[in-house]
């Protein structure tokens, strides 16, 4: 503390994503085994993170002969936060609260899903200059396994995102964890493929220009490497 003296403070959150009748109660017993084990001030508050309105949760309370108590928590709910409000934030929070949001929004429409997905990621994370590399690596991983995509959706975004990804965020690429995300996992399989078939092009280069120097038809050449007769003869003039 600014005094100097040392307090602890346990922060319990609890994320709910549906309606629970025993909820409150739930919350009041992970309070009091933390309460009764360590002894310190406890904050608690529950993430509501269903777009339903009737999902509110009411203090816990307990009356038996006389012996009465109370709960009260802390409530933050997705559905009484405004988009554009979140969109404007510099709290790195608030994309992840927009990532939320959208996840139930598009719960049956992947298109949809994909266009505000890849906005997401590519304006408030990946060209995002006031975002620090460390919430941009969580929230990248954190998006990405959240708003699920199909196989096909996910290699067209890696293919949209790949310039941003290679020009903004190569801080990213050496992230073990992150290589793991649907998007990204997509990207560097692509790298592969793609470094693999320069590979294998550059290996016939090779041969045709040793070919061509032990006066090997042009011809010829390109039948034995499977090139082009354009190709074999542009390699002859740089010989």
């Amino acid at each position: 503390m600014k005094n100097g003296e040392e307090k602890y403070v346990f922060i319990h959150i609890e994320i709910q994503g549906k309606e629970d009748p025993d909820f409150s109660k739930r919350m009041f017993t992970y309070f009091y085994r933390l309460f009764d084990r360590f002894q310190e001030n406890i904050y608690s508050i529950a993430i509501l993170t269903d777009l339903s309105k009737s999902n509110n949760p009411q203090p816990f309370q307990y009356s038996f002969y006389g012996t009465e108590l109370m709960y009260r928590f802390n409530t933050y709910k997705f559905n009484e936060e405004d988009i554009p409000s979140l969109k404007k934030s510099t709290n790195p929070f608030a994309i992840a609260v927009l990532a939320g949001i959208y996840l139930h929004q598009t719960e049956k429409n992947y298109h949809k899903r994909y266009e505000v997905k890849k906005k997401l990621l590519k304006d408030f994370i990946l060209t995002n200059p006031n975002l620090k590399s460390i919430y941009a690596e969580a929230l990248f991983y954190f998006i990405d396994y959240l708003l699920y995509l199909p196989h096909e959706l996910t290699k067209q975004l890696t293919k949209d995102l790949s310039i941003n990804i290679e020009k903004e965020a190569k801080h990213m690429l050496y992230s073990e964890k992150i290589k793991e995300a649907p998007t990204l996992a997509e990207y560097f399989k692509t790298v592969r493929e793609e470094g693999f078939e320069k590979g294998k092009m550059e290996e016939k280069r090779n041969l045709a220009a040793e070919l061509l120097r032990e006066d090997f038809s042009v011809e010829k050449v390109a039948k034995i490497v499977k090139l082009s007769l354009d190709e074999v003869k542009e390699i002859g003039k740089n010989l």
